[in-house]
C-alpha cells in the first residue's frame, strides 16, 4: 500500500470515527438542551472547562512525548511509556495537594464545590491515561481500534449521563457523574491495555523521566495559552452576561466543532505521516511536502465555508428554537476551525523540532491577546463577540505558528505554490 493511500485511509478512517463520536452526543443535544436550562448547561460546560484546564498540569502533554519518541528508533519505548505513567502518577498528586489547599479560592471562581475540582483533577488525569492509549494506536497506524475506543467510551459517558439526568433527575450533577464515570472505566482499561500489549513497562527511568518532563513542562504555557484560546470565553461570558449565555453560547460552539473534529481526523492521519516523512528528509521539508500541505489549507478553508453556509440547516433539523440566538456563534466558530486545522499540519513541524518552548511562547502571547479581545468584544457585541474573537485568534496562531515554523524547518511555500500553479495551467 502506497503512502498516499494509506493516508487516505486512516483520514477516512479517523473521519468515520470522529463523526459517529462526534454525531452521539450531537444527536443527543436536543435531550440534554430540552431536560437542562441553560444555566444547567452551563455548569456542565465549566465542570469540562476545568477537566481541560487541570489536564495542562496533570497531563504535562506526555502524549505527545509518546508520539515522538515512538520515531525515535534509541528510545525503549515500553521502559519510555511506564515512567511517563509514573510521572503522570506524581503530577496528579501534587495538583490534587494544590487543588485542595487552594479548593475554596477556586470554587468561588468557578461556581463549583470543592468536592468537584478534586473529582476533575483525578478525571483529567485518566484523560491523560487514555491519551496515551490512544497515541500508541495513532502511531502505529491501527485507526479502527482508536475510534473503536473513542466511540465506546462515548456511548458509555453519554449512557450513563442520559440514565442519571432523565430517569434518575440528577440536573447537570447526572451529567458530570457521567463523564468523570467514563473516564475512570477507559482509564483503567487503557492501561491495562498498554501493560497487557507489551506497550509500557513497570521500569521507571531516570533519564526518560526527565526527557519527557523536559518536553511537556515548556509545553504547560503551549497548553493554557490555548486553553485562554478555546475555553476563557466560557469564564469571561459567565462573569459579563450569566451563565445562562455561557450554557446557549457552547452549544453552538459544540455545533462549530464539526469543522475541528473534521479537522483532528485528517491531523491524526496526517501527523504520524509527517514525521515519518521529515525523519526520511532528515528533519528537512520538500517541494512535494510542502504541495501536499498547500493543498491540505485550501481543503480547510473550503470546509469551513461549506459549514458556514449549511449551519442554519442544522440549527433547523436538530436545535430547538431557544438556541438559535446561537447559529452565528457555530458559524463563526467553524470558520475558525479551518486556521486551526491548518495549524495542527504546522505544529508537526515545530514537535519534530522539539523546540517547544517556542510555541509555548506563541501560544501564551495569543491566549492573553485572546483575554483581553474577547472581553473588550463580549462587552459590544455580546455573546457573539467571544466567536468573532475566537475567529480573529486562531487565525493569527496559525500565521504565528507559521512564522516560527520557518525558524526551526524552512519550508518552500513559495516554490510549492508556483508549482502547484504550474500544474494547474498544464
Amino acid at each position: 500500500m502506497t503512502a498516499l493511500k494509506r493516508l487516505v485511509n486512516s483520514t477516512a478512517t479517523y473521519a468515520l470515527a470522529n463523526v459517529i463520536n462526534s454525531a452521539i452526543p450531537f444527536l443527543l443535544l436536543p435531550v440534554l438542551t430540552r431536560v437542562l436550562a441553560p444555566a444547567e448547561y452551563g455548569m456542565v460546560a465549566m465542570f469540562t472547562t476545568v477537566i481541560t484546564v487541570f489536564s495542562a498540569f496533570t497531563g504535562l502533554s506526555l502524549h505527545g512525548a509518546v508520539s515522538v519518541r515512538y520515531f525515535n528508533a534509541e528510545t525503549k519505548h515500553p521502559r519510555f511509556v511506564g515512567t511517563c505513567l509514573a510521572v503522570l502518577s506524581c503530577s496528579t498528586a501534587l495538583v490534587l495537594g494544590v487543588v485542595w489547599v487552594f479548593g475554596g479560592f477556586l470554587s468561588d471562581l468557578v461556581g463549583l464545590p470543592r468536592a468537584w475540582l478534586l473529582l476533575a483533577v483525578v478525571g483529567s488525569s485518566f484523560q491523560a491515561l487514555i491519551n496515551i492509549r490512544l497515541v500508541m494506536w495513532q502511531v502505529k497506524g491501527v485507526a479502527t481500534r482508536y475510534g473503536v475506543f473513542q466511540i465506546l467510551q462515548t456511548l458509555f459517558n453519554l449512557g450513563v449521563s442520559l440514565w442519571l439526568v432523565v430517569c434518575i433527575e440528577m440536573s447537570w450533577e447526572g451529567r458530570g457523574v457521567g463523564i468523570l464515570v467514563a473516564l475512570f472505566v477507559f482509564g483503567i482499561l487503557a492501561v491495562f491495555s498498554l501493560f497487557w500489549g507489551g506497550l509500557a513497562s513497570r521500569c521507571v527511568d531516570g533519564e526518560y523521566a526527565w526527557a519527557s518532563l523536559r518536553f511537556g513542562v515548556p509545553l504547560i504555557p503551549h497548553s493554557i495559552g490555548g486553553m485562554m484560546t478555546a475555553i476563557s470565553d466560557r469564564f469571561i461570558l459567565a462573569a459579563l452576561i450569566g451563565i445562562g449565555a455561557t450554557g446557549s453560547y457552547v452549544v453552538g460552539a459544540q455545533v462549530g466543532m464539526v469543522v475541528g473534529l473534521l479537522a483532528d481526523a485528517f491531523n491524526k492521519a496526517f501527523g504520524p505521516y509527517l514525521l515519518r516523512e521529515l525523519q526520511k528528509l532528515g528533519g528537512k521539508a520538500d517541494l512535494a511536502l510542502a504541495r501536499q500541505c498547500i493543498m491540505v489549507f485550501f481543503g480547510f478553508l473550503l470546509l469551513s465555508c461549506m459549514f458556514v453556509f449549511c449551519a442554519p440547516i442544522i440549527y433547523k433539523i436538530f436545535i430547538g428554537l431557544e438556541y438559535y440566538e446561537s447559529l452565528m456563534v457555530a458559524q463563526l466558530i467553524g470558520f475558525g476551525n479551518s486556521f486551526l486545522g491548518m495549524y495542527y499540519v504546522i505544529s508537526g513541524f515545530i514537535f519534530y523540532s522539539e523546540r517547544t518552548g517556542l510555541l509555548s511562547k506563541l501560544t501564551l502571547i495569543c491566549g492573553l491577546l485572546n483575554l483581553g479581545m474577547t472581553y473588550l468584544f463580549v462587552l459590544v457585541f455580546g455573546a457573539v463577540g467571544a466567536a468573532i474573537g475566537y475567529c480573529i485568534i486562531q487565525a493569527v496562531f496559525f500565521f504565528g505558528a507559521l512564522r516560527l515554523c520557518q525558524m526551526v524547518c524552512p519550508i518552500p511555500w513559495g516554490g510549492a505554490f508556483v508549482s502547484l500553479l504550474g500544474k494547474r495551467s498544464a
